[in-house]
């Protein structure tokens, strides 16, 4: 219920407001509404006219001259987006505008009105363009050369392409491959035509595009294959000198690897079998040479055993043994058969021995012959091995070689490949571009919308009148409400008193400024009364009886407050008196019409009595205590004892003693007082008075401990703050009675009573 009750009154702060500054809101609101009808009506209607077409992706092998002149591939997600952009692009544009001779139509360059506000802005377009003729003269003199000419070629108006560019607006239609070029001009036909004609140039200027890749490519080709051309050459070349140099009759194939392999294979193994009979023979030789010396024994070596020579020797040795067996018998071993037998033994045996050294000396020659193979298998092993070394050394380079120059044959027929290709390509001029609708001359213009630019208008211009009135409302620091008396400066509010010179003038009265006492029936004189009741019950114990009446600043209104305050204390019965001790700038006398030339200082400075200083006035129960002759030193004879004795003896003598002082500001005379009263009304002019200078007003009077009753906020604007203030003030008070042509007025005011109670 609490946050009900806060928002509620933020809302109506912010109504009070907007209603104060309700004359700059709609100062604001009809110029803009002004100037928004005003452009609606004079501006020229515009048309737009739209153009479709089809935009197809090309074909799928993706041709080198895009690669070279940096073309979007047509499978590139930004191929689309880059059609558009190429679409609207300034080079398009100035063709367009070149086809239409734009540059001499009134479309952009349209003859001016003679009226008074397009001479005005006529004028403002002038001066601006000198302005800029004349930067644009300095800037071109610091491009030019040493002979002072500027080395720029002229061309189309910038601004002239950037104005048709503005105009144009590309659109996909979704879901599909259609695109809608739509143009706007003035003139209806015009925006057809520029529509037509840009669509045609966006197809010139894409074949042309195509065309100059596809140019650029065979230039590049031509190049390209010239000098790939002259690499195959001289890699042919450098592969025929190496064979020639090595004597390289076939090519490196597996199989002639494989032969190699093999015949290294079977060299290994011949090796092996060489060396194994080479280890055999040498045995045997050595066996024998060992049983060389021992006849008897060479018969345990094979080839003796298997010699049919030897076979045959023993043979016979054997038959001779036997012929000698038996003729022992029967010869003595001198018998001329014996010795024939015995020679013949000796000779068997020599002829034994000679065919075994035969057999040694062959096992010798076998022994070397095997050691010679074995020699001559591993020299021709070991050769064959460089041999096959160096064969895959020439390989290695000759590979390299080939290779290099295989590489720049496939690269040099690619070239000569894509150069017929391109050759063709450039021949053809066909594109993937076609036209499905042209632009018609369109009916009806598209801007300006006259309901939305007036209501824009009016709606911008509200709010901006809005924003600037709580803008200067942010920017017054001024107090006007009666929670800024409590929010601000921390003391109590006892009431508004309305800015009432022009009510009393109204009157005719003598002196309009007492209004309670000339008016007692006005709107002011309720409001005195109202702050009367809340000073008698601003303390729970009693009321005060000493009241200093001041303010933080010169005219605020606290003497006008101070003296129509005790008027109505006065009406209401109590014996009222005021003293006037502003000596500096007094004025009770001369709005009671008593003399001055005795009063307050006379008796401070003991010239003159009690009585002596105080004057009766018109009102009843009310007197004065003017000031007197001026001191040269107020604030010293106002903080004497004889001030204190003198509030002393009025406090037995008056119900209510009201004191108007300085400001508290200005000098210290009010700070002194304070210290005299039983409490303090300090007066705030409404919306003129800086809470800055409020508050350090309140600072040196809470410095000296002063008794602060709470503030009054005087000089308050009915008529602007009406809305806020009608809490604070009842309309059934004014002057509706004693005016019988009003009696509506004065029960509609009681209605509003009712509704306040």
């Amino acid at each position: 219920m609490e946050d009900f009750e806060e928002q509620e009154i933020d809302l109506r702060k912010y109504f009070s407001i907007v209603y104060k500054r309700r004359w700059t809101i709609l100062a604001v609101f009809g110029v803009f509404l002004f100037f928004g009808v005003l452009i609606t009506l004079r501006a020229d209607p515009v048309y737009q006219s739209k153009a479709r077409i089809l935009i197809e992706k090309g074909s799928t092998d993706v041709s080198i001259e895009d690669i070279i002149a940096g073309a979007a591939s047509p499978f590139s997600r930004d191929y689309f987006p880059t059609q558009y952009k190429i679409i609207s692009s300034r080079a398009v544009a100035k063709k367009v505008i070149k086809n239409l001779n734009l540059e001499n139509s009134t479309e952009f360059f349209p003859p001016e009105k003679d009226d008074f506000i397009s001479n005005m802005i006529g004028g403002v377009k002038d001066f601006a363009g000198s302005i800029k003729k004349s930067l644009a003269g300095l800037l071109k003199k610091s491009k030019e050369g040493p002979t002072g000419e500027s080395s720029i070629e002229p061309d189309i108006d910038p601004g002239l392409v950037s104005a048709f560019v503005q105009r144009v607006d590309v659109r996909q239609v979704e879901d599909s491959k259609l695109v809608d070029v739509a143009v706007e001009a003035k003139n209806p036909a015009m925006a057809a035509k520029m529509a037509n004609a840009l669509v045609d140039a966006y197809i010139e200027h894409s074949l042309e595009t195509k065309l100059e890749s596809a140019k650029d490519a065979v230039k590049w080709l031509s190049e390209r294959i010239d000098e790939e051309r002259a690499k195959v050459e001289e890699a042919e070349n450098r592969l025929l000198r190496y064979k020639e140099e090595h004597g390289i009759l076939t090519e490196f194939s597996d199989d002639v690897e494989s032969i190699n392999a093999e015949k290294l294979a079977r060299l290994e193994q011949q090796v092996v079998e060489a060396e194994s009979r080479r280890v055999e023979a040498q045995t045997r030789y050595r066996q024998a040479t060992t049983l060389e010396e021992t006849p008897d024994q060479l018969d345990s070596i094979p080839e003796v055993l298997s010699n049919e020579i030897v076979q045959e020797i023993k043979k016979m040795e054997v038959d001779l043994y036997n012929r000698r067996s038996e003729l022992s018998k029967k010869y003595g071993s001198n018998h001329p058969q014996m010795v024939a037998i015995r020679s013949e033994l000796d000779e068997l045996r020599k002829r034994k021995i000679q065919e075994v050294k035969q057999i040694v000396n062959s096992l010798k020659n076998e022994y070397k012959l095997a050691v010679a193979r074995e020699e001559s298998l591993k020299a021709a092993l070991a050769e064959e091995k460089a041999k096959t070394l160096a064969m895959n050394q020439k390989a290695i380079q000759y590979s390299v070689l080939k290779r290099q120059a295989e590489s720049s044959r496939q690269l040099y027929d690619m070239l000569i490949k894509r150069f017929k290709e391109t050759s063709l390509t450039e021949e053809m001029k066909g594109g993937n571009v076609r036209v499905i609708d042209r632009a018609e001359v369109p009916r009806t213009p598209i801007k300006p919308n006259k309901k939305r630019n007036v209501l824009l208008a009016a709606v911008v211009g509200l709010m901006l009148g809005v924003g600037l009135a709580f803008f200067l409302e942010y920017l017054d620091n001024t107090l006007k409400l009666p929670e800024e008396i409590s929010e601000y400066l921390g003391i109590p509010f006892l009431g508004a008193v309305p800015a009432f010179e022009k009510e009393a003038q109204k009157k005719g009265t003598e002196k309009p400024e007492l209004i309670a006492l000339n008016a007692p029936k006005s709107t002011a004189s309720e409001s005195f009364r109202g702050v009367r009741t809340a000073i008698l019950f601003s303390s729970p114990e009693k009321a005060p009886s000493a009241i200093l009446v001041s303010s933080s600043g010169p005219m605020e209104g606290k003497t006008l407050c101070a003296a129509n305050l005790a008027i109505t204390m006065a009406q209401s019965g109590s014996r009222v008196i005021i003293l006037d001790c502003d000596m500096r700038r007094p004025r009770m006398h001369r709005l009671f019409g008593v003399a001055r030339q005795t009063g307050l200082s006379n008796y401070l400075v003991g010239s003159a009595g009690i009585k002596d200083a105080i004057f009766p006035t018109a009102v009843e129960n009310l007197h004065l205590a003017p000031v007197g002759p001026i001191p040269p030193n107020p604030s010293e004879i106002l903080g004497s004892q004889r001030m204190d004795a003198f509030i002393h003896a009025l406090k037995t003598k008056y119900d209510r003693v009201i004191i108007d002082s300085p400001p508290v500001s200005a000098v210290t005379d009010a700070a002194i007082l304070s210290q005299k009263v039983d409490g303090i009304l300090l007066v705030v002019r409404a919306g003129e008075t800086p809470r800055q200078m409020v508050q350090a007003g309140l600072a040196k009077l809470r410095a000296v401990n002063a008794h602060v009753l709470g503030g009054v906020l005087n000089g308050v604007r009915i008529d602007r703050d009406g809305y806020y203030y009608q809490y604070y003030y009842y309309s059934y008070y004014g002057e509706d009675e004693e005016e019988g042509g009003k009696k509506g007025k004065r029960k509609k005011s009681g209605k509003k009573k009712q509704k306040a109670a």
